[in-house]
């Protein structure tokens, strides 16, 4: 008796859920990523911060295989102590190109998750105004499939670039 009520409570439940209709929206963040007003100007603003470090690591390697070339040349050619002191300071200025790299490398992932943060903050809010206007129940970020019709990316882009100024 107790077993049938509940099978009748399930089902009476179940039917008055799916009599409601479910609104649903899917974002694709790898177009809001690389598509948004927001994504470009960050991915400026980080070749604008370290073009200046990666010029300076290009000249140095330039320098280093210069010197690896005038090595290379001179080893029948130059004396031995002269060899040995611009082999050091070959050795000393790699260590230092790869030291610059690894830092700037560092600097430059560190940049970007910052950037990432602040643009996924910015569009979280975004989602959460067009959930709120568009009286949506469910809005994802990641999905296995999502049909075309329930793919809202279109719509985050052209409220970004609206919030940007664009």
């Amino acid at each position: 008796m107790i077993r049938n009520s509940l099978v009748c409570m399930l089902m009476l439940a179940a039917t008055c859920a799916a009599a409601q209709e479910v609104k649903i929206g899917y974002v694709n963040t790898g177009r809001i990523e690389t598509e948004s007003a927001q994504a470009k100007s960050a991915l400026d603003a980080l070749k604008q911060e370290f073009e200046p470090r990666e010029k300076q690591i290009v000249e140095l390697q330039r320098g280093i295989k210069a010197d690896q070339e005038r090595f290379d040349q001179g080893k029948a050619t130059l004396p031995p102590a002269e060899l040995k002191s611009l082999g050091s300071s070959i050795a000393s200025r790699m260590r230092e190109s790869d030291q610059l790299v690894y830092s700037l490398q560092a600097d430059i992932e560190q940049r970007r998750k910052e950037r990432a943060a602040k643009l996924f903050e910015e569009v979280g809010a975004v989602i959460k105004s067009i959930a709120e206007q568009g009286k949506y129940d469910l809005i994802v970020h990641e999905a296995a499939f999502a049909r075309t019709s329930v793919d809202i990316t279109n719509q985050v882009l052209k409220e970004m670039a609206r919030r940007a100024g664009n």
